[in-house]
């Protein structure tokens, strides 16, 4: 039996291929599941231009939900008919230091679901059941296919920086992951969240910040972040600055813009293997820098509960929803800054 599936066929920039593929088998522990809806993330661009790690041939796609239609052995809680998401860390040794303490996402043999093992660019995808959470009856599929990066979110604002109430917040980047931070922030009691982007954001993503409540937006090629931030905090600084765009420029802002004390919280990936931060004048400060990874089972849950209870509002980012057979459209749309976030439906 054979699906539609978007593949990374070899190592360089492209080589991405709608193929038929054989249905994965589904072995002991593992569960089949027919994908509903499956988000375009930047770490897919990434792949498509060789700047991501990758194994291929390998099916993209890591943000994905659906329902199960196969249940293997072993597998207990779970039938077929669950509507569920998946966490991405698919293959992890089992045996080391982080998989014995529960740490199982920064295992350092990890190959997740769309890039080290087949992911979910594709009619069907089979999954380890302990990856599965259950969407809520009020959640559909097109919302909880942004699950992944909600918890990415979650883990590091709620769970590693931990945001606290009547925090100054500001998020640096304005993309899906931005917007979701922007909501994350506001729903646990920030007083002010500001959110910053560039040209191509105005007509868009920072229309749309405004609309999720941020109270700023700033065009970083318009006006100076650290400047805006110090005069409205009185020369102190955020208490939190959120990290997303992994633009070098944006990190050296960043710390130059947190309060002594304050926190730094480091999710968005640099191209560059090195960057360059003003060490000098941020070791006087003693800012928490936190560097954040992945995603755990707690953030999934906290972040499924936040969309069951309309805390965040994540239709807003959902731009177009296209077949799988147009990937390439929407890898174009991605890319552009003219879409927050498309989703195929196999």
């Amino acid at each position: 039996m054979f699906m539609k599936a978007l593949v990374k066929k070899a190592k360089g920039k492209g080589l991405i291929e709608l193929l038929d593929y054989p249905i994965p088998p589904v072995l002991e522990g593992y569960v089949l599941l027919r994908i509903a809806a499956a988000g375009i993330c930047g770490s897919d661009l990434k792949i498509y231009n060789d700047d991501h790690p990758y194994f291929p041939p390998v099916i993209l796609g890591h943000e994905f939900s659906g329902e199960i239609v196969e249940v293997g052995p072993g597998v207990k809680g779970w039938e077929k008919g669950d509507r569920v998401v998946s966490e991405v860390h698919g293959l992890v040794c089992e045996h080391c230091r982080f998989c014995l303490s529960g740490e199982k996402h920064v295992c350092p043999s990890k190959r997740a679901l769309g890039w080290g093992i087949d992911g979910g660019f594709a009619e069907y995808v089979a999954v380890p059941a302990w990856l599965l959470h259950r969407i809520p009856e009020e959640v559909s599929y097109e919302e909880a296919a942004l699950l992944e990066p909600m918890a990415i979110v979650v883990h590091g604002i709620l769970e590693r920086a931990k945001v606290e109430p009547e925090d100054f917040v500001v998020v640096l980047g304005c993309g899906p992951l931005g917007l979701l931070a922007l909501q994350v922030a506001k729903s646990e009691g920030a007083s002010r969240v500001f959110i910053t982007g560039v040209n191509q954001d105005e007509k868009l993503r920072l229309r749309v910040a405004e609309k999720l409540g941020t109270d700023r937006t700033i065009n970083v090629e318009k006006e100076d972040p650290v400047m805006i931030v110090k005069e409205m905090t009185g020369g102190i600084g955020a208490d939190l600055v959120v990290e997303l765009s992994g633009s070098p420029i944006a990190i050296s802002q960043g710390l130059r813009m947190v309060r002594t004390h304050g926190r730094f919280l480091a999710i968005g990936i640099p191209v560059e293997q090195e960057v360059s931060i003003p060490w000098k004048e941020i070791i006087f400060k003693a800012p928490s820098v936190i560097f954040h990874f992945s995603s755990c089972y707690s953030s999934w849950e906290r972040g499924l509960s936040l969309l069951e209870r309309k805390k965040i509002n994540v239709k807003s980012l959902i731009s177009k929803i296209l077949p799988l057979k147009d990937w390439e459209e929407g890898f174009a749309l991605a890319k552009s800054g003219e879409a927050i976030k498309v989703l195929f439906k196999p």
